[in-house]
């Protein structure tokens, strides 16, 4: 899991799973992200080394390839998503989700999209807000809620499927809970 906040100067570790390109006596790795190679060394079972050096690219989702060398030829193998945070967006990104959902998506990457797809589903739906303006925490919530359901729905196996590029997604609509949220009934009184 990489999951860092725009501006920040990492110092964490990294532990991947050895892609099966690395098989080879005399293979060695890096990792690379957004055009950056970091140095990292096979150990075990693991491709081990540190984030410190990288300079993080924009908020957004970037791959993180770890390349394999041997012999003379080199392969790139997709092992995760850098999820940067904006420290500005009053949203909720991977990080700020954590801390409320025990129960998230472990690749960041995953829980990225959820609360992106989620954001705009919440957007699609409520009042449009001021660009400038302050996020409503009601708003924050239904985007949890909505990543919350969105997830569960993909872990179920329900009779609204859609194939999606081999992945079986339960179609799920806002829930009402999320909806009421967004826009609260309100009532007026009226005496007759």
């Amino acid at each position: 899991m990489a999951a860092f906040i725009y501006g920040d100067t990492p110092v964490a570790d990294f532990d991947y799973d050895v892609p099966a390109a690395a098989d080879v006596d005399s293979a060695t790795v890096a990792l690379s992200v957004d055009g950056q190679t970091l140095d990292a060394a096979l150990s075990g079972s693991g491709v081990v080394g540190s984030w410190r050096g990288v300079e993080l690219p924009e908020p957004g989702m970037h791959p993180v390839h770890i390349v394999v060398s041997a012999d003379g030829r080199s392969e790139r193998a997709l092992t995760d998503w850098l999820v940067v945070c904006d420290p500005t967006d009053q949203w909720h990104n991977v990080i700020t989700a954590r801390l409320e959902w025990s129960g998230a998506p472990d690749p960041d990457g995953t829980l990225h999209r959820l609360l992106e797809v989620a954001r705009e589903q919440v957007e699609a739906y409520g009042p449009t807000l001021d660009a400038d303006g302050p996020v409503p925490e009601r708003y924050r919530a239904a985007q949890l809620i909505q990543a919350r359901n969105t997830w569960n729905a993909s872990l179920t196996n329900g009779d609204a499927q859609v194939d999606a590029g081999g992945f079986v997604v339960n179609v799920r609509p806002l829930d009402w809970a999320v909806k009421q949220l967004i826009r609260p009934l309100t009532t007026t009184k009226a005496f007759g």
